[in-house]
């Protein structure tokens, strides 16, 4: 049976998932926790790397090391640059950039998937009254707005982890898809600056949390609809994945 590695940064995706599987049990690789269990298609391993680029690299090297991948399904939240995508839409990105100085940098090619994996995603979020879109996923360090943005790059996301599975799944020669889902736009945007709460190694500082909330009070009550909106974007996601896992052969190798 195919084996498919499945990347989330946070528990709160990788249980969005959890919730749709059966007969999973827990597994660890080194210092990341992680997940087993089957489908009719495949032997799913899932591993949850933790905030940013560097972990979600080298969580992606310790799953490939040592479950040996025929495919990587990077899933999750991510935010929307494009107003037209809207909270729990998903969008299957093409291309990864790393965000540099409010600018796209170098892309690399992301693996594509059938026709019948994007119509399954298509007729589950449809059910939702959610699309699916084609798009572009750009990694940040928790910045939220691109100082420069391109007409042509396809409905872009912001998110922390792709530009570092991509590289590591490039090493490996593995086919990688990305699959993420909006759980901010610019009319709903995150109440926080990402990257002011976070120190270099991607850790939340919550003494730098609590200073923003005390200069700006109503970060309180935003984060209520922030968080009803980033569990509709797991859900999503985690919906999205369900459905290519019930497809033969989903991900096409760029």
């Amino acid at each position: 049976m195919e084996t498919i590695g499945l990347i989330a940064a946070m528990t709160q995706e990788s249980n969005a998932l959890l919730r749709l599987i059966k007969g999973w049990k827990r597994i660890s690789f080194g210092q990341f926790r992680g997940v087993r269990f089957q489908t009719k298609n495949f032997d799913c391993v899932l591993i949850i790397t933790g905030w940013g680029r560097k972990r979600a690299g080298d969580a992606t090297r310790v799953l490939l090391a040592e479950a040996s991948p025929q495919g990587l399904i990077s899933f999750g939240i991510a935010g929307a640059v494009n107003p037209v995508l809207q909270i729990g839409d998903v969008v299957v990105s093409s291309k990864s950039y790393l965000l540099e100085n409010g600018a796209p940098g170098r892309s690399q090619s992301l693996s594509s998937l059938t026709e019948a994996a994007l119509n399954a995603i298509g007729n589950v979020l449809h059910a939702k009254k959610a699309n699916l879109f084609k798009g572009t996923a750009i990694t940040t360090h928790g910045a939220q707005v691109m100082l420069q943005q391109t007409e042509d790059l396809p409905y872009p996301v912001l998110e922390m982890e792709t530009a570092g599975i991509v590289q590591a799944a490039a090493e490996s020669g593995v086919p990688l898809v990305s699959i993420r889902s909006i759980s901010d736009n610019p009319q709903a945007p995150i109440p926080i600056d990402l990257e002011a709460a976070m120190d270099e190694n991607d850790n939340l500082r919550i003494d730098r949390l609590i200073l923003m909330t005390l200069h700006n009070p109503k970060i309180i009550f935003q984060s209520g609809q922030m968080m009803k909106n980033t569990r509709i974007a797991a859900e999503h996601a985690a919906l999205a994945v369900t459905a290519v896992l019930g497809e033969h052969s989903p991900i096409v190798d760029k």
